[in-house]
């Protein structure tokens, strides 16, 4: 009995102990395994290129970012993020966009289909990993970065395809194809008078739109606060008008519209000179024709100037005498619908200068005793507007401090109402 029970006692411990081993032998190898594959993807993962992110918008100057490219999370967000309100411009307003230096330039360039704001943001971010285990973490902090600011710079000589509140519309019109596009064969570009006969038709019909009907109109609206354009290729204007490839340059005519709303009782003229045609209406009334001298008997009609033409004076286009217009009287509140019409005869250059005089109001003269007048604007002048108008007339000085402003109404507001 002793040795059956030595017997039974020990066998089993012995086979307890080869099963245990060989468990535990599969389970390190196993777990051996797994720990091998883990290190191999984690380092992988660690080591795998950054998938580049296009910096849309400037890395913000607060700590931590100082500048850096945005996450996949970050720029995400600001794809989606809105618009920034459109604002206007006072002085003291800074931008990084900086016009070239000649009008030239200008009219080569492509110039962006935006407006220009300045201003500061804060931002936040956060994120989120996974690994060999899992993490959460975010972070704030101060920063720069893109915002809402005041300011709007006219993207083309001709004006900004982005729609603008207090800035007027334009539309493009060919006086040498049927509203279908088909060429006119009564229109000779040599001769002054059929451009003259269709200019008078449409004062005539005081710029109400059943005078363009008849012609070829772009398909785009440019939108203008201020009239400044330099000497310049005629081509310009097809060309911002996104035409260029439709109308050759010459025999065409914008024509620019907006109810004006004054925020003061205002009394004003009209001073301005054309290559070749530039006229102002107020209320459906003619205010002013300037035009180039060798055009002007064409298109003038009965309207005279209220002073005689001074063809020796000063002006801000050569060869393109100041004119000026009849005195407007407007009252705080009363809307008044303006009309501003520019175009080219034979082609060749093309310039345009509107500015405004207002009655009482003590101007700098130049030497020959002339005033210097502000430019007419429908929204108070940007620092950058400014920079591009003293480059593209550099032998012309305006006036920048005493500025009325004559704000397009939209849906019965003041333009710079919409802001508010």
């Amino acid at each position: 009995m002793y040795d059956d029970n030595f017997t039974t006692q020990s066998e089993p411990p012995k086979k307890q102990s080869r099963f245990g081993w060989g468990a535990f032998s599969i389970s390190m190898l196993v777990h051996g395994i797994f720990i091998l594959l883990a290190i191999f993807y984690f380092y992988k993962w660690i080591d795998a290129p950054k998938e580049e992110v296009p910096d849309f918008l400037p890395g913000g100057g607060g700590g931590g970012n100082k500048g850096s490219a945005p996450s996949k999370v970050q720029t995400k967000a600001r794809a989606m993020a809105p618009a920034t309100s459109r604002r206007i411009t006072v002085a003291g307003a800074t931008s990084n966009f900086v016009l070239p230096d000649s009008s030239t330039e200008v009219m080569d360039m492509g110039m962006p289909s935006a407006n220009v704001s300045s201003g500061e943001g804060g931002g936040s971010g956060g994120g989120k990993g996974g690994g060999i285990g899992t993490g959460m973490g975010t972070g704030t902090g101060p920063g720069s970065g893109p915002g809402t600011g005041r300011g709007f710079v006219d993207t083309s000589p001709f004006g900004s395809k982005q729609e603008v509140a207090g800035a007027m519309p334009g539309r493009f019109y060919d006086f040498k194809q049927t509203r279908q596009g088909k060429p006119v064969e009564d229109y000779v570009v040599t001769r002054y008078e059929d451009f003259g006969s269709r200019v008078m038709d449409i004062q005539d019909h005081n710029y109400r739109p059943t005078a363009f009907r008849k012609f070829f109109e772009a398909p785009d609206t440019l939108y203008l606060t201020q009239i400044a354009i330099p000497l310049s290729d005629a081509d310009a204007g097809p060309k911002f008008f996104n035409v260029a490839d439709k109308v050759k340059p010459s025999g065409w005519l914008v024509h620019y519209h907006g109810e004006v709303i004054c925020d003061r009782d205002v009394t004003f003229r009209f001073v301005g000179t054309g290559d070749d045609y530039l006229g102002a209406f107020v209320k459906g009334r003619c205010k002013l024709i300037a035009a180039w001298p060798g055009v002007r008997p064409h298109l003038v009609g009965k309207w005279e100037p209220a002073e005689t033409i001074d063809e020796s004076a000063p002006t801000p286009l050569p060869g393109g005498p100041l004119t000026r217009g009849e005195w407007v009287k407007l009252k705080k509140g009363e809307k008044a619908e303006f009309d501003i019409g520019i175009g080219e005869c034979p082609g060749g250059k093309v310039g345009f200068v509107l500015m405004v005089e207002e009655k009482d109001v003590q101007y700098r003269t130049m030497p020959n005793g002339q005033k210097v007048l502000p430019l007419f604007t429908t929204e108070p002048i940007s620092d950058q507007t400014r920079e591009r108008v003293k480059k593209g007339f550099p032998n012309w000085e305006f006036e920048w401090e005493k500025v009325p402003v004559f704000p397009v109404a939209k849906d019965g507001k003041l333009g710079a109402d919409l802001f508010k």
